[in-house]
């Protein structure tokens, strides 16, 4: 029988609070000055189910099938961004964008293939209608790196702590690279955006994901439905199920930032990015070790696990929106708060359909091949 990670609806119901948060942000909702923190949630989320996904593949397979891999990645991303970015094209010809053909042309290919964070990073010619593309250039690439890692680590990575240790300590050197660059004087643009700093909270993921295979394996399979290990490995995972009450802190302590953080400001990159990728890490594991605790039920709300589904169209989709309807709203005769309303509207209904007819429809058939 084939491995399959299990599915956890509370971190649906997580992404689902990320992306409001993201999305709320960039319309200047009040209390939310924070909100940009829903990308770092992001990031953590990616690398631990991302890096799951391997672990297993390596576990059934003794490594990581790099063509396989990264085809799933195209066909689940690509599209998506590829409808958004035609659409943005056609805002810009309907005379809805204030940009030259020229440009326009060029932020679509930059972001298409995947380089907008290193555009905003260093200054050159960055995206503006689709400056939020940066995120989504960091995954991309990341992705790349880090299954190449693996490949090249080989599968005796897998065991032990080994692959805890690895991405462990390549978030702390991320971590480390951010304060330095700090020291010598780099802008806030260039920490922020930069793949070499930002992989820190990617790596806090990656570390959890292989922290819970060390130990607890049978919390990632789908296949083990029953807690059935030896007496040790159960009396471990009691204690850490009362530990994992610290996920409701630590969820309350994400959104008290969510609302008062400042994206440049320098505590953020001395640590604040790094406690908010720790304060993640901590509240996923409270979810993957118990799915039945408060944190669980609290981001299993139907609502949020929806939105957590269509996020990925929600973050396509949402930021142009905003931009556009921003732009255009006294040429449309309405006020700044209604224009957002709209455009957050716009969002989900682009991005529920983008995720029934066309991102749920690739997945099928992507696990119905992989079979």
């Amino acid at each position: 029988m084939a491995s399959v990670l299990r599915y956890w609806p509370a971190l649906d119901g997580l992404r689902g609070v990320a992306v409001l948060a993201v999305m709320l942000f960039h319309a200047h909702a009040p209390l939310l000055q924070g909100g940009f923190l829903g990308v770092d949630i992001f990031f953590v989320l990616s690398g631990f189910l991302i890096t799951c996904q391997l672990l297993l593949q390596m576990d059934q397979h003794g490594g990581v099938c790099w063509r396989s891999f990264f085809k799933k990645r195209l066909v689940r991303l690509q599209p998506a961004l590829a409808a958004m970015l035609i659409a943005y094209y056609l805002a810009w010809y309907a005379g809805w964008i204030p940009t030259s053909g020229s440009v326009t042309f060029r932020d679509v290919l930059m972001v298409l293939f995947a380089w907008a964070h290193w555009a905003r990073a260093f200054e050159w010619f960055p995206p503006d209608y689709l400056g939020h593309a940066w995120s989504l250039g960091i995954e991309e690439q990341f992705y790349l790196l880090w299954a190449l890692t693996l490949i090249f680590l080989g599968k005796k990575v897998a065991r032990s702590w080994r692959l805890a240790l690895v991405a462990g300590s390549l978030a702390i050197l991320s971590s480390l690279w951010m304060q330095w660059l700090l020291a010598t004087g780099a802008s806030p643009s260039r920490l922020y955006n930069g793949l070499d700093t930002r992989a820190m909270a990617l790596l806090s993921g990656c570390a959890l994901a292989g922290f819970l295979h060390t130990l607890f394996p049978f919390l990632l399979n789908q296949k083990n439905g029953d807690l059935q290990q030896n007496t040790s490995e159960l009396r471990t995972f009691k204690i850490l199920k009362r530990v994992s009450a610290a996920g409701t802190f630590s969820l309350l302590l994400l959104l008290t930032a969510m609302m008062l953080a400042q994206w440049s400001h320098p505590l953020m990159f001395q640590w604040g990015y790094a406690g908010v990728g720790l304060l993640a890490c901590i509240l996923i594991a409270a979810i993957v070790i118990s799915p039945n605790g408060c944190c669980s039920h609290l981001l299993s709300a139907k609502v949020l696990v929806f939105t957590g589904k269509i996020s990925y169209g929600l973050y396509l989709w949402h930021y142009p929106t905003i931009r556009i309807l921003d732009a255009n709203a006294k040429a449309i005769g309405i006020g700044h708060p209604a224009a957002m309303v709209i455009a957050l509207c716009l969002s989900f209904a682009a991005a529920t359909i983008s995720y029934f007819w066309l991102e749920k429809p690739l997945k099928k058939r992507i696990m119905s091949h992989s079979n």
